[in-house]
């Protein structure tokens, strides 16, 4: 299950909610001030390749994901 970001349109503060993927806000609480009017942020993510220090050759063997021809996956 993904995690999603949401903000309380009561007292602004930002929280997130581990959630099936396409649930919508309707169960959703506010964990400051219990209100259930929220909003749904976009957000960001990283991820790494396993064993990667994030230097050096991606796993295809090129310097960068932009030169291996399955965008850095094989």
């Amino acid at each position: 299950m993904p995690l999603y970001e949401y903000t309380c349109r009561g007292c602004g503060r930002r929280f997130e909610v581990l959630q099936r993927v396409g649930a919508d806000a309707r169960d959703v609480v506010c964990p400051g001030c219990g209100g259930h009017e929220v909003a749904k942020q976009h957000s960001t993510f990283a991820s790494a390749v396993a064993g990667s220090s994030g230097s050096g050759p991606m796993p295809c063997g090129a310097p960068s994901a932009s030169s291996c021809s399955s965008g850095g996956f094989s």
